[in-house]
């Protein structure tokens, strides 16, 4: 009797994992789905900011201390706006 309960328990732990699995690459597939849709939506989108220099960012005269912030100051002094 004990052998049956402990097969039928590990069964049960078996589907129990195998259904948390799925619920979680489930999970990441629509949310990869979504985001691909999101993207595509947004690709021609004027309104949507696309930072590809840090030239771009609004954060660089105000002292953004990534080392590609600091190489683009160092180099591009005059492309940057006045403080102030």
């Amino acid at each position: 009797m004990s052998e049956d309960n402990d097969i039928q328990n590990t069964g049960r732990r078996k589907f129990l994992a195998s259904g948390a699995r799925l619920f979680a690459v489930g999970g990441m597939a629509a949310f990869a789905a979504a985001q691909a849709k999101k993207s595509q939506r947004l690709a021609n989108d004027p309104n949507c900011i696309k930072l590809f220099t840090c030239s771009d960012c609004i954060e660089l005269p105000n002292g953004c201390q990534l080392p590609k912030a600091q190489d683009f100051r160092a180099t591009n002094t005059d492309a940057l706006p006045p403080k102030g």
